[in-house]
């Protein structure tokens, strides 16, 4: 596990609704994989932890809206107008 330091602790519990929205999928999930490691690690003040799980709660929700909206755009790429259809993707078959 990673130890972080205090002033990243200060910085993520600092995150704001409006800059957790102009985030991108990969950053936004690396900021939440440091919230989890935060939360995890010892010695992380009460107070600082639960402004910490409320960050990692809005960046949970950012990027299940990115995969969930990806999802969408999959199943229209797999169907068509006229005979709309959702199937599972196969990175094996479908991804090559």
């Amino acid at each position: 596990m990673v130890n972080i330091s205090v002033q990243e602790l200060t910085e993520l519990a600092a995150m704001s609704h409006e800059q957790i929205d102009a985030l991108d999928y990969e950053t936004a999930m690396q900021k939440l994989e440091k919230v989890v490691c935060a939360l995890e690690q010892e010695g992380t003040p009460l107070e600082v932890g639960l402004k910490l799980y409320a960050v990692g709660t809005a960046l949970n929700k950012k990027c299940s809206g990115i995969l969930d909206s990806a999802e969408e755009k999959m199943v229209q790429f797999l169907g068509s107008v006229v005979n709309p259809s959702e199937q599972p993707f196969d990175p094996e078959k479908d991804g090559k």
